[in-house]
Protein backbone atom coordinates (compact mmCIF):
# COMPACT_ATOMS: atom_id res chain seq x y z
CA UNK A 1 0.00 0.00 0.00
CA UNK A 2 1.44 3.38 -1.04
CA UNK A 3 1.95 6.08 1.57
CA UNK A 4 1.04 9.70 0.70
CA UNK A 5 1.73 12.92 2.61
CA UNK A 6 -0.57 15.90 2.03
CA UNK A 7 0.57 19.30 3.33
CA UNK A 8 -1.89 22.20 3.32
CA UNK A 9 -3.05 24.87 5.76
CA UNK A 10 -6.63 24.52 4.50
CA UNK A 11 -8.35 21.91 6.69
CA UNK A 12 -11.18 21.42 4.18
CA UNK A 13 -8.74 20.56 1.37
CA UNK A 14 -6.80 18.25 3.69
CA UNK A 15 -9.98 16.39 4.64
CA UNK A 16 -11.32 16.18 1.10
CA UNK A 17 -8.07 15.00 -0.50
CA UNK A 18 -7.36 12.61 2.38
CA UNK A 19 -10.75 10.90 2.13
CA UNK A 20 -10.55 10.70 -1.66
CA UNK A 21 -7.15 9.00 -1.54
CA UNK A 22 -8.12 6.74 1.37
CA UNK A 23 -11.09 5.60 -0.72
CA UNK A 24 -8.59 4.74 -3.49
CA UNK A 25 -6.70 2.46 -1.11
CA UNK A 26 -3.74 4.67 -0.16
CA UNK A 27 -2.37 5.35 3.31
CA UNK A 28 -2.62 9.10 3.87
CA UNK A 29 -0.93 11.36 6.41
CA UNK A 30 -1.74 15.07 6.62
CA UNK A 31 0.03 18.15 7.95
CA UNK A 32 -1.46 21.63 8.28
CA UNK A 33 1.77 23.51 7.56
CA UNK A 34 5.15 23.01 5.93
CA UNK A 35 7.10 22.73 9.18
CA UNK A 36 4.95 19.87 10.46
CA UNK A 37 4.98 18.32 7.00
CA UNK A 38 8.76 18.22 6.97
CA UNK A 39 8.88 16.69 10.46
CA UNK A 40 6.50 13.95 9.32
CA UNK A 41 8.43 13.48 6.08
CA UNK A 42 11.67 12.92 8.00
CA UNK A 43 10.05 10.36 10.32
CA UNK A 44 8.29 8.19 7.76
CA UNK A 45 8.81 6.85 4.25
CA UNK A 46 6.39 8.43 1.81
CA UNK A 47 5.83 7.39 -1.79
CA UNK A 48 4.32 10.74 -2.82
CA UNK A 49 3.96 14.25 -1.39
CA UNK A 50 1.22 16.71 -2.29
CA UNK A 51 2.00 20.18 -0.96
CA UNK A 52 0.30 23.54 -1.05
CA UNK A 53 2.26 26.53 -2.35
CA UNK A 54 1.31 29.23 0.16
CA UNK A 55 1.51 28.15 3.81
CA UNK A 56 2.72 29.62 7.09
CA UNK A 57 6.17 28.81 8.49
CA UNK A 58 7.58 26.91 5.49
CA UNK A 59 6.02 27.47 2.06
CA UNK A 60 5.58 24.82 -0.61
CA UNK A 61 8.63 25.81 -2.64
CA UNK A 62 10.84 25.40 0.44
CA UNK A 63 9.19 22.06 1.25
CA UNK A 64 9.95 20.89 -2.30
CA UNK A 65 13.54 22.14 -2.11
CA UNK A 66 14.11 20.28 1.17
CA UNK A 67 12.48 17.07 -0.05
CA UNK A 68 14.47 17.12 -3.30
CA UNK A 69 17.71 17.56 -1.35
CA UNK A 70 16.95 14.31 0.50
CA UNK A 71 15.28 11.99 -2.01
CA UNK A 72 13.55 11.71 -5.38
CA UNK A 73 10.02 11.07 -4.12
CA UNK A 74 7.34 12.36 -6.53
CA UNK A 75 5.89 15.73 -5.52
CA UNK A 76 2.69 17.45 -6.65
CA UNK A 77 2.43 21.20 -6.00
CA UNK A 78 -1.04 22.63 -5.52
CA UNK A 79 -2.45 26.10 -5.05
CA UNK A 80 -5.75 27.92 -4.97
CA UNK A 81 -3.96 30.90 -6.49
CA UNK A 82 -3.33 31.34 -10.17
CA UNK A 83 -0.04 29.67 -11.04
CA UNK A 84 1.74 31.17 -14.02
CA UNK A 85 3.59 27.92 -14.61
CA UNK A 86 4.33 26.44 -17.98
CA UNK A 87 4.60 22.65 -18.30
CA UNK A 88 8.36 22.87 -18.82
CA UNK A 89 8.71 24.78 -15.52
CA UNK A 90 7.53 21.83 -13.42
CA UNK A 91 10.89 20.14 -13.81
CA UNK A 92 12.65 23.33 -12.77
CA UNK A 93 10.49 23.45 -9.64
CA UNK A 94 11.35 19.82 -8.93
CA UNK A 95 7.76 18.62 -9.07
CA UNK A 96 5.88 16.06 -11.09
CA UNK A 97 2.81 18.24 -11.54
CA UNK A 98 1.21 21.53 -10.58
CA UNK A 99 -2.50 21.42 -9.79
CA UNK A 100 -5.28 23.71 -8.73
CA UNK A 101 -7.10 22.81 -5.53
CA UNK A 102 -10.24 22.64 -7.66
CA UNK A 103 -8.90 19.67 -9.63
CA UNK A 104 -11.52 17.09 -10.52
CA UNK A 105 -11.51 14.05 -8.20
CA UNK A 106 -10.97 11.64 -11.08
CA UNK A 107 -8.08 13.70 -12.48
CA UNK A 108 -6.41 13.85 -9.06
CA UNK A 109 -6.67 10.10 -8.59
CA UNK A 110 -5.30 9.42 -12.06
CA UNK A 111 -2.45 11.87 -11.54
CA UNK A 112 -1.54 10.31 -8.19
CA UNK A 113 -1.62 6.84 -9.74
CA UNK A 114 0.60 7.97 -12.61
CA UNK A 115 3.12 9.67 -10.33
CA UNK A 116 3.33 6.61 -8.10
CA UNK A 117 3.87 4.27 -11.03
CA UNK A 118 6.49 6.25 -12.92
CA UNK A 119 8.25 8.46 -10.38
CA UNK A 120 9.52 10.70 -13.14
CA UNK A 121 8.74 14.30 -13.97
CA UNK A 122 5.67 14.29 -16.18
CA UNK A 123 5.65 18.04 -16.75
CA UNK A 124 1.94 18.58 -16.24
CA UNK A 125 -0.04 21.62 -15.11
CA UNK A 126 -3.68 20.95 -14.15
Amino acid sequence: MKNILIIDDNEKILGTFKQLLLDEGYRVTTANNGAIGMILFMRKNFDLVITDLNMPEINGIEVIRRINSITTVPVILMSSDYLPVEPDDTELLGVNAVISKTIDDYDLCELVKYCLEDKVCINKVF
